[in-house]
Parts: structure tokens; sequence; C-alpha cells
């Protein structure tokens, strides 16, 4: 009977001793009633963010799809050209990315593109016959009054004319863009961004005009100067035939902004495969302006906007 005792003592002392350290590892007790207490669990801990593991570079590839722009090919006594851009060929693009995630859904990111010389306009052959070119003429004197007065001639051409332009550009933009989660190892994305466009355009012309027909100013009035059918005064200043050719480049740096959205993969928990859309406006007009028969021919290229698709590897970084 005192064995008994004892052992029934032994066990009381190790159950109030083990108590306190079962209750730290289940965060307490709770009393129900009744005397009895029973063991509350602890709280999950809360996951934290990790900033410092969630910088990224990204290498991309794509292309612009369509662009949409105005390009003009204007003659300063000739006619006026409306090109469709529509038909600008599809174009490369080669771009880097480095960024960093501000929270696990937000990141910010600066996006450098390049797209090398594409041809936004060529014109094989270009004939018309309106160009003009004016010059001093003689002097005009009234046979009714005996008043002199200057006149001037304008002599008309035919212009046979070659032009290749070509355009590259290299793009920054700041982004911000969203990542939807999803819960699996695709990720949608949306977002925007702006910066500069850094545009250069090149022409490679060749001109040949030949005149068909000077005029002078006096003509129809008393004893105005009458030149026949056919005549070209062919002086330095009115050449009877005007050749020129030659390359133009010029670069210029504009406003620029866009839009994106696409979808990206977890190929593993550092390497993320990323394809995306992007529609990038430019601000500004770029132009180039080179000589001709009628003093200057100019080709301009604004209010450009163009569909492109990116896909590429990003890789995340400490």
């Amino acid at each position: 009977m005192k064995s008994a005792k004892a052992w029934i003592a032994t066990c009381f002392l190790f159950a109030a001793g083990g108590a306190p350290a079962m209750a730290a590892d289940w965060g307490g007790v709770k009393d129900m009633g009744g005397g009895v207490a029973v063991p509350v669990p602890a709280p999950a801990p809360v996951p934290t963010y990790d900033a410092d593991s969630d910088w990224y570079v990204g290498l991309m590839l794509g292309g612009n799809l369509l662009q949409d722009a105005k390009i003009t090919d204007f003659e300063q006594a000739g006619p006026t050209t409306n090109v469709d851009s529509s038909s600008i060929g599809n174009t490369p693009i080669f771009g880097l990315t480095f960024g960093r995630y501000i929270t696990p859904s937000l990141r910010a990111e600066i996006a450098v593109d390049y797209t090398p010389d594409s041809e936004i306009y060529k014109s094989s052959n270009a004939n018309y016959t309106t160009a003009s070119r004016w010059a001093d003429g003689p002097t005009y004197t009234n046979p009714i009054t005996n008043i002199q007065s200057p006149t001037f001639d304008r002599s008309d051409y035919d212009v046979s004319r070659t032009d290749k332009v070509k355009l590259s550009r290299t793009t920054a933009l700041f982004n911000l863009l969203y990542d939807i989660p999803t819960g699996t190892r695709f990720t949608p994305y949306v977002g925007g961004g702006f910066g500069f466009s850094w545009r250069q355009i090149k022409r490679n012309y060749n001109e040949v005009a030949t005149c068909t027909q000077t005029t002078n100013s006096s003509e129809g009035q008393p004893g105005g100067i009458d030149y026949p059918n056919g005549y070209c005064v062919n002086s330095t200043a009115l050449p009877a035939t005007y050749t020129t050719s030659g390359k133009a480049t010029k670069d210029q740096i504009d406003f620029a902004a866009a839009v994106q959205a696409g979808i990206a993969t977890n190929i593993t928990d550092s390497i993320i495969w990323d394809n995306g859309w992007q529609m990038l406006w430019e601000g500004g007009a770029i132009s180039s302006s080179v000589p001709s028969v009628s003093g200057d021919n100019r080709i301009v290229y604004k209010d450009a906007v163009l569909q492109q698709f990116r896909s590429g590897l990003r890789i995340k970084f400490d």
C-alpha cells in the first residue's frame, strides 16, 4: 500500500513538471471549466517578404508587327505624297530589362529596346512634271509707259528620283507592372510606362531633272518676254539638266509612352519566361531634308504607334 502511494506521488510530480513545457509548445492552455486545462495551438508563422532577393534582369527578343504613322514626302515646288505606313514590314527588337519587385505583385523596371534600320519609304522611280525653279529674268520695258521693271524666269522640270529612307530607334522606358496572382506557375500581368525614343533617319537619294519649258513673268503683257515652246534658258540658276545625289542622316530624341500586357511562366524559382505585347507611342515628328531641283525635298515621319511582341527570360538575383 505504501509502495502504491509512492508511485502515485511520483507520477503527479512528473505531470506537474511537464505541464509548463506542454503549455509552451501549444502556446498556452485554456480553461474550459470543470478544472480541466485544454492546450491551445500556437498561431502559424506569418510569411515575410524578402525584398533583397527580388531584383531581376531580362533579355528580350521580339518584333514590330504593325506601324501606324504619318509619312509624307514634301517637294518644295512639287507634289506631296502620303505614304501608307501599313506597308512597312516587320522589324526585329532586341531588348534588355532591369527591375525590382516593390511588393510580391508590383514591380518596377527600366526597359531598353533597340530596333535596327528598317525601310519606311522607298521611291524606286518617282516621276513627276510639276517641279519648278525660279531665277531673275531680263529687265522688262513697257512699250507704252517706257517704264522698266525686273522680271523672273520659271523653268518647269521632268523629274526622275530614287529615294530610300530607313529608320532605327532605341527606346528607354520606366515601367510599372502588376502581376496577377493565380496560384500556379502562370502569372498574367499588365502595366505601362513612359520615357524617350531616340530615332535616327537615313536617306540615300538620287535625282535627275530635265527642263521642259522656261517662261517669263512678263509673258502676255504688251512687249512682254515670250519664250518659244520647249525653250529653256540653261543658266547656272536654271540649268537645262539638274542632278543631285547623296546620303543624309539625322538623330532626334522625343517623348515615348507604352502599355503592356502578357503572361509570365515560372521555369524555376529564379528563371521566368516572359511573353508580352506592347503598344508604343512616339511623340514628335522626325524629318529629313535634302536638296532637289525645286530647292528642298523633305520626308516627315510622325505620330507613330507601334504594336510589338516581346519574348524573353527574366532572372532573379539577390
